[in-house]
């Protein structure tokens, strides 16, 4: 029986406390329409314990990474929106995880909805071509047909409060990164054109 190697990293990651035991991964970064660009990548606060440094716990830490960074720009989409809603939808390969998901409420502190099709740019596609082939009167008509909910994850309040937390520091540290960048002490991982 083939068993998917997220579904393994999550059954051990599922046992470490929030915020990986203080490392903090430096990756992708949330949007700046002005100047859009990564610092170096990394991991901050590595140990030399391996109880505390290793795969379970250095993969936790990226998914809480990348939950942390959609939090960010999910903010800043609504200040400038000024929408907001108490739900996510999830889709796409990473919402077949379990803790990913949960890590995505507790992180935003919204309800996580994932579709039972995970691969939503197909499936948009495909409603799209119904709508223009006559099969669907509109878009709405084709998703209330065709899109389906898998599941929905509650956030937990008290994990939400200590991602806000772990998010001010993040948000610090990846400043203090990208400043090694701008003084060509370290490489970005990318940039934007033009930039």
């Amino acid at each position: 029986m083939r068993v998917d190697v997220y579904t393994i990293l999550e059954e051990k990651a599922k046992d470490i406390p929030i915020g990986s035991y203080g490392i903090v991964p430096i990756f992708s970064d949330i949007m700046k329409y002005g100047k859009w660009y990564h610092a170096s990548p990394s991991f901050i606060n590595l140990s030399i314990d391996p109880n505390i440094c290793n795969r379970a716990s250095m993969f936790r830490s990226l998914e809480e990474n990348a939950c942390i960074v959609s939090s960010i720009n999910l903010e800043n989409i609504s200040k400038f929106s000024e929408v907001n809603s108490d739900t996510i939808t999830f889709a796409g390969g990473a919402s077949k995880g379990k803790l990913w998901s949960q890590i995505l409420a507790d992180s935003t502190g919204k309800r996580v909805k994932i579709p039972v099709v995970k691969e939503a740019t197909s499936l948009g596609g495909a409603m799209l071509c119904g709508v223009a082939l006559g099969v669907y009167s509109s878009i709405e008509e084709a998703s209330k047909k065709l899109v389906k909910w898998d599941r929905e994850i509650e956030p937990n309040i008290q994990n939400y409060q200590k991602y806000s937390d772990i998010k001010e520091n993040w948000q610090e540290i990846y400043k203090e990164q990208l400043k090694l960048v701008d003084r060509k002490l370290t490489t970005s991982m990318w940039k934007a054109p033009a930039v």
